[in-house]
């Protein structure tokens, strides 16, 4: 699957753990932490290690990663049957139309008919609303982590 500029997505293997970890832990730091906690910062740290990350690719998680010249630039990552857990595009790479690539890519692993949810970060929220999600309630602090629970209705 390529797009041009040289982006190609694909699904992701276990040897992209340590790669897929390092980036949504950079990205998370940057943009998501600053509106947490620092225990939520620490859980969420936690929950994105290369360990953590190699978990969820064992137990069948659809992960899509977006690669340029063999870096991986993006990252999006769906719990079955139904929750967008990561939806990250580097910075270097964004306004690109990577997000949205990675989104429709793994997007068709949701079982159909069912809403698609996401904890949208403050900072991601407009993203989210561009790309059909809609708010499902307002922002809010669980476990020290700010956001805002979002739903992609049903198709």
């Amino acid at each position: 699957m390529t797009t041009p500029g040289a982006i190609t997505f694909r699904d992701a293997r276990m040897e992209d753990a340590e790669a897929m970890s390092a980036l949504v832990i950079t990205l998370t730091q940057r943009w998501i932490a600053p509106d947490c906690t620092q225990g939520g910062v620490a859980r969420l740290m936690d929950s994105m290690s290369p360990a953590r990350t190699a978990q969820r690719l064992r137990e069948g998680h659809r992960h899509v990663v977006a690669e340029r010249d063999r870096r991986i630039v993006g990252v999006a990552a769906l719990r079955l049957p139904s929750h967008l857990y990561h939806l990250f595009v580097a910075d270097d790479a964004q306004r690109c139309g990577i997000a949205r690539r990675l989104w429709n890519e793994v997007r068709t692993s949701a079982a159909p008919g069912t809403p698609i949810t996401v904890n949208a970060s403050l900072h991601a929220f407009d993203a989210y609303l561009r790309m059909g999600f809609e708010p499902a309630g307002p922002a809010r602090l669980e476990d020290g982590v700010r956001s805002v629970p979002m739903v992609f209705p049903a198709r």
